[in-house]
């Protein structure tokens, strides 16, 4: 039998030149520190992220092993590197950038997904940053977490800082959308990458019990809208459901998202790493009652409604709710595609 390596096999050993080349740059005062940036991006290639601009700086506080750790490190952000890159190519659909997503992959091969949506300004605007250099000298040629790292400020624990980057591929969901003919939902179903698949009405969802409340402020054609919404958080709806993750892989659920489809075929993507109480904690919520009558009978956005507390836009917020979908955003993705 012939073995084939695969360009993921090949990772750790191309690193190996990387940082020994970033070694000797670094000793005749060149900061070197390449990602590969590839997928849906205008001009995909390699970019040595000192020479990326805008250049930012996070200070943050994260855990690792359970132990504190601060730091403060200095790159670029995520969404300004991917247009720094060409940008996120997309279609005519509505709020296409909202079907794409991130797979940060390191040298080792760990990953993690991010949505663009949480990074994108007019949404989730989280200063997701690429680093490339840090106070505590973690990063560099002699650091122990390579030439360059994901920093995710704001979350607890570090799974989603993908140290020793070495790639960024921006993928999406298939194209075209479904189509869909619009109209009220009174329902949505729940599938994917779970145990239990099921059908989520607004009684299903009082029935667990765990139902809570979020005040949202967001956009809608540009006028600011407020209302109270009551519903279950996605992350526990997921979990009710049984995620399938493999437990031999380190963080698998960073490499999962969930994918919200509207009745007229209208979809967003979440990763699961955004809502994870261990990591981002975003509380979005499975609406299914709110103040401000949009929801329920008579209410133009159905029985149910995805609800992201803190998007500017309310790009995210998928009415007439018809299903959510979990992925593994990571498995048909592959740095060999």
């Amino acid at each position: 039998m012939t073995y084939h390596a695969t360009i993921k096999d090949l990772l750790p050993y191309l690193y190996t030149v990387e940082t020994n080349l970033a070694g000797i740059l670094d000793d005749c005062g060149y900061q070197f520190a390449p990602v590969l940036i590839a997928g849906q991006v205008g001009d995909p290639g390699i970019y040595n992220l000192p020479s990326t601009t805008p250049v930012t700086t996070e200070s943050v506080t994260y855990l690792a092993s359970g132990v504190p750790v601060s730091d403060t490190y200095t790159g670029t952000t995520l969404w300004d590197l991917l247009n720094y890159a060409g940008g996120v190519t997309t279609t005519t659909a509505k709020n296409d950038i909202l079907s794409k997503y991130v797979i940060a992959t390191g040298s080792d091969g760990y990953q993690a997904v991010f949505s663009p949506g949480e990074i994108d300004p007019s949404f989730g605007n989280q200063p997701v940053l690429v680093a490339y250099s840090d106070t505590a000298g973690q990063l560099g040629p002699n650091g122990s977490d390579g030439l360059a790292r994901v920093v995710v400020p704001g979350d607890i624990a570090g799974g989603r800082y993908v140290s020793d980057l070495v790639s960024l591929k921006v993928e999406s969901l298939p194209e075209p959308g479904p189509g869909g003919a619009g109209g009220i939902s009174p329902q949505a179903t729940l599938s994917g990458a779970v145990a239990d698949p099921t059908i989520v009405t607004p009684e299903t969802l009082i029935a667990l019990n765990q139902s809570t409340t979020e005040t949202a402020t967001y956009l809608a054609g540009g006028t600011p809208v407020t209302d109270t919404y009551t519903g279950v958080s996605l992350w526990t709806l997921i979990q009710d459901a049984g995620l399938l993750t493999d437990p031999a892989v380190k963080n698998d659920l960073l490499g999962f998202a969930v994918v919200a489809t509207g009745s007229d075929g209208y979809r967003a993507i979440i990763s699961l790493g955004e809502i994870a109480p261990n990591f981002g904690n975003q509380p979005d919520l499975v609406a299914y009652s709110d103040t401000g009558g949009q929801l329920g009978p008579g209410g133009a956005d159905g029985a149910l409604r995805l609800i992201v507390p803190g998007d500017a836009a309310g790009g995210r917020y998928v009415s007439n709710l018809v299903s959510l979908q979990v992925i593994d955003a990571t498995a048909a993705a592959h740095l060999s595609s």
